[in-house]
C-alpha cells in the first residue's frame, strides 16, 4: 500500500509539472510583446539598476527604513544577510526561486531567471508589480497586480505594510491588490512568472 501511495504522489507531482509547463509557455505566448520594444539592457540580478532601485527604497520608504533599522540594525546588514545585489547573477538554491522575470522602465528592459522572496518584496516595494502562480488549492493559475509602494495604498492601509515587509510562514508574501483593492497573499514556490514594468501603472 505504501508503494502504491508513493507512486500516486510520483503521478500527481509529475502532472502538476506538465501542467506548470503548460501554463507557462501559454503566458509566454500573451499579450506581453511591450518587452520587446524596449532595448534589452541585460541581467537584473547585480545590475546597476537594481542596486539604484532597492537604494532608492531607503532614501523614500520611511517606514520601511525604520523597520530595517529596527530588525537588522543598518540595511547593508539587510542586503548581506539575504545575498541580495551581491554583484552577480548566479542562481543560489539557498535563497532563489527559479521564476521568469522581467523588469521594464522607460528606457530599457531586464530580465532574470530567478529571484530570492526577499528580492521580490523588495520590487514590490518599488512599484507596481504583477504575479502569474498557481493556486495551491486548485492547481489553476492566477495573475495578481499589486504592490506594497505607499503611493499606490490607501492611507489606511499605509500602517498595514510593514506586515508585509519580511516573508509569512512558508514563503507566503501579502501584496495590495490594486485592482480589487484589497490585502491579497501568494506562495513564492507557486510563481513562475513575475513582473515590475514603470511604463505603465497595471498591466
Amino acid at each position: 500500500m505504501e508503494q502504491s501511495n508513493q507512486n500516486n504522489i510520483r503521478s500527481a507531482l509529475s502532472s502538476l509539472d506538465r501542467q506548470r509547463t503548460q501554463l507557462k509557455k501559454d503566458f509566454e505566448e500573451s499579450n506581453f510583446s511591450y518587452f520587446e520594444s524596449k532595448p534589452f539592457k541585460g541581467e537584473y540580478g547585480g545590475s546597476d539598476y537594481q542596486l539604484r532601485t532597492y537604494q532608492k527604497l531607503q532614501n523614500n520608504d520611511l517606514l520601511y527604513k525604520n523597520f530595517i533599522a529596527e530588525a537588522y540594525g543598518s540595511y547593508e546588514n539587510y542586503l548581506q544577510q539575504y545575498k541580495i545585489n551581491q554583484n552577480t547573477n548566479v542562481f543560489d538554491p539557498g535563497v532563489d526561486y527559479r521564476i521568469d522575470v522581467k523588469i521594464v522602465n522607460k528606457e530599457e528592459s531586464y530580465t532574470s531567471d530567478h529571484i530570492s522572496t526577499h528580492e521580490i518584496i523588495l520590487e514590490l516595494l518599488s512599484g507596481v508589480c504583477t504575479v502569474f502562480f498557481i493556486k495551491r488549492t486548485d492547481g489553476s493559475s492566477r495573475r495578481l497586480t499589486g504592490t506594497l509602494e505607499p503611493s499606490m495604498l490607501p492611507t489606511k492601509e499605509y500602517g498595514a505594510r510593514k506586515n508585509f515587509f519580511s516573508p509569512l510562514s512558508g514563503d507566503r508574501l501579502g501584496i495590495w491588490d490594486i485592482n480589487e483593492q484589497m490585502w491579497k497573499s501568494f506562495y513564492v514556490d507557486s510563481v513562475f512568472r513575475f513582473i515590475r514594468d514603470e511604463t505603465v501603472g497595471t498591466e
